[in-house]
Formats: structure tokens, sequence, C-alpha cells
């Protein structure tokens, strides 16, 4: 008869992002993963099969949590400033409790590069897909700017976030609030 778990794996799962947060896939160990979830290494193995899988289940963790910003977003959409206030509270979400994180996806995509896992891969991709879709609404909302504009400054957008999500591991509040107001500056 199987043993009944003595975590709650909900709690393990927000533990071990955080984990794998603060020092990326490739430099957490499962011993690491261990102390700080506070199960043994044979559990998690049990668990999740492998610290790939929990990674990836840490990932679905932290982008449910995105997507309550992107919920907000997407009621408060009204142009160019609710891009603008979304930077701001993603900055927020990525330096929470100053602990100078960053995005974790954005971390994960820089980390592997093109050789991201599939599935991680996806999770990320579909989120970013949302995000673009999110930015052009409120793009669209200036009926001046033609399709070429539009989609010049979504790509600037994209790239834009994808740099806010690195710096807020290692700028100061000041410089994160200067490079939003100067990107919000160029639209």
């Amino acid at each position: 008869m199987p043993r009944e778990k003595q975590y709650n794996e909900a709690e393990v799962i927000e533990s071990a992002m955080g984990v794998f947060w603060q020092n990326g896939y490739k430099s957490t160990s499962l011993r690491m993963l261990s102390k700080e979830m506070g199960i043994n290494q044979f559990s998690i193995n049990a668990s999740f099969g492998n610290k790939q899988n929990l990674f990836l289940e840490s990932l679905k963790l932290y982008r449910t949590k995105l997507q309550q910003l992107l919920k907000t977003f997407e009621e408060n959409s009204n142009g160019i400033e609710s891009i603008k206030n979304f930077f701001y509270a993603f900055a927020e979400f990525s330096n929470q409790n100053e602990y100078k994180r960053g995005c974790l996806m954005i971390n994960t995509m820089s980390e592997f590069g093109l050789e991201v896992d599939k599935e991680v891969g996806a999770l990320i991709s579909n989120y970013a897909e949302q995000l673009k879709a999110l930015f052009k609404k409120n793009l669209e909302f200036n009926t001046t700017k033609d399709n070429d504009t539009i989609k010049r400054q979504l790509n600037y957008l994209d790239l834009a976030i994808g740099g806010l999500g690195l710096a807020t591991k290692v700028k100061d509040n000041t410089a994160i609030e200067d490079y939003i107001e100067m990107t919000f500056n160029n639209l």
C-alpha cells in the first residue's frame, strides 16, 4: 500500500518555484530543492519523477500567477497607458520582496536559449503570444497608426518587456522606473 504524502504538494511546488526562480534550472540541485521544500529527494522523485518535471510544474505555477497580471491588463485595456501600467505591475511582480529575481520565464529563456525543452518552450511561447495580443489590442486604440507602425511598436514592446524582466534582477527601482518611462516616451 502506497504511503500517504506528509506534505502539501502545492506548497512544495511553490517552494521549488522560488528556488528555480532565484538560481535558475541548471544551478538548482535536488539537494537545494529538498532543503527548501522540506521533503527528501526520494519524495521529490516519487511525486514529480525528476527535476525537469518539478521545474515544469514550477513554471506552470508561475504562469498561473502571471495570469492575474494579464487578467487585470485585459480588463483595463484602453491604450498605451494600459501597457505602461502593465510594465509597472510586471516590474513589481518580478521584484517581489526585493529579491531581485527577474521574471522566471525570461530567466529560463535566457538560460536555455534555443535549446529550451519543448514543453517549457510551449508554456513560455503561449504566454508570450497572449501578452503580444494584449499589446496589439492596446496599440490599436490609436486609430491613426497604420499596421506597419503597430507591428514595429509591437516588436519593440516585446523586446522591452524581455529587457525589463532581466533588468529587475540587477537594477534598482529608480533605474527600472526610468527604463519604463523612456520606453513609453518612444511610443
